[in-house]
């Protein structure tokens, strides 16, 4: 049994080797302590950075918390402000003025008579705008003696004035127009020979209602239109053409914009509405609407005189006038509805020379390479009962003037 005993021996703590004895420190050489210092001046640079952002943060605030003071400040002392008197004014009786876009005003004509100078005029417009009324205005204030064409008016219209076609009276308008270039090229070749104070005196409106009818059923009315319209105010001749349709094929004139460009055109009612809306300017929409006098002369807003006073000057000068003869003297004068209905209802020898000469010169320019009998018939319009008088009529005149 003893030799299973197992000897046990508990250590005895060690012995420090350095107890009591002195250990050597080295003082850091050079190298090492330049390495120290370089360190410390590297942590001291942000430090001082860290402290300078700091001490930065820290002064906007403070400006920023200055700053928002001062600005309610200010406002309060606005709000002191606007309340004391505008330059002796108490601020409630002062108008504001909003800031919103103004339109430019419009530069209206008030003068037609010095605005369509120079040119023919052409009024478009629905039935009862007063296209009428205004053509025998303009026709009064430019002056001279004035020629109608009207082929439906009635016994009241256009009163104290030459008119020719009631009744749809194409021939006798015809007639009329083949005078009207007559008279045109005396005027031009007096004006070229004599000069336009030879033409002082002369002047003449002619005044064409519905005229896109006439480019239809007379046949000499596109020579007309293009004479008057080339020529016309040389010779002291000023042409009113009135209408309710605003095409241009309406009055004949397609494919002739320099001869549309002899015109001026007045748009009333609706008609001058519908242009400025193709014109897409809201604010002269606006203005038409305003005042039945408000109208278009082209794309220019125009003022019309009052209704009543153009009515009134119609109706004065009306039942007034005295229409001159060519030479100006106050005379009768034949008319060439007066002489188509003379050669009708009279028997064609108390015709006169001139009548039959203007006769002729209508069979020359319309009866080329027709027969006598439609000459009296469609021409001259001698039908029924009146047949054989035609027919003696244009036998005399081939003795008188030729052929």
């Amino acid at each position: 049994m003893a030799n299973d005993l197992i000897d046990i021996k508990v250590a005895s703590p060690p012995k420090t080797t350095t107890a009591g004895v002195w250990v050597d420190m080295h003082l850091p050489n050079a190298q090492t302590l330049g390495r120290y210092c370089a360190w410390g001046m590297g942590r001291v640079i942000f430090s001082l950075s860290l402290f300078s952002v700091n001490i930065t943060r820290a002064s906007l605030k403070l400006g920023i918390w200055l700053c928002d003071g001062l600005e309610a400040g200010v406002k309060r002392l606005l709000k002191v402000y606007d309340a004391l008197p505008y330059a002796g004014t108490p601020m409630t009786q002062v108008i504001e003025a909003s800031a919103v876009p103004v339109d430019e005003p419009l530069e209206i004509i008030t003068d037609i008579i010095s605005a369509i100078e120079g040119k023919q005029v052409m009024i478009i417009g629905e039935m009862g705008t007063g296209k009428s009324t205004l053509a025998q205005y303009l026709a009064y204030t430019v002056g001279g003696r004035v020629r109608v064409y009207e082929c439906e008016g009635t016994p009241t219209d256009w009163q104290g004035l030459e008119v020719i076609g009631k009744g749809e009276n194409w021939s006798a308008i015809e007639l009329g127009m083949a005078e009207d270039l007559e008279d045109l090229s005396d005027q031009l070749k007096l004006r070229t020979e004599r000069g336009d104070g030879a033409l002082a005196g002369s002047e003449r409106v002619i005044i064409a209602e519905e005229y896109p009818e006439l480019v239809s059923k007379v046949a000499s009315s596109g020579e007309w239109l293009e004479r008057h319209a080339r020529r016309g105010r040389k010779a002291r001749r000023f042409t009113v053409l009135l209408s309710q349709y605003d095409r241009v094929s309406a009055w004949g004139l397609d494919g002739k914009s320099d001869l549309a460009d002899a015109f001026y055109r007045i748009r009333l009612g609706k008609k001058a509405q519908a242009h400025a809306k193709s014109l897409k300017n809201e604010q002269l929409i606006s203005w038409l609407k305003t005042d039945q006098s408000h109208c278009l002369l082209d794309d220019i807003p125009l003022k019309l005189p009052p209704y009543r006073e153009m009515k009134a000057a119609t109706m004065r000068n009306g039942s007034t006038i005295v229409q001159p003869s060519p030479n100006n003297a106050i005379s009768t004068e034949n008319h060439p509805e007066q002489s188509l209905k003379t050669s009708q209802d009279k028997d064609y020898s108390e015709n006169t020379g001139d009548e039959n000469r203007l006769i002729w010169r209508l069979i020359q320019k319309f009866g080329e390479g027709k027969s006598d009998s439609t000459i009296a018939t469609e021409i001259l319009g001698y039908t029924g009962k009146r047949y054989d008088q035609g027919m003696r009529l244009i036998e005399k005149l081939r003795r008188d003037f030729g052929s």
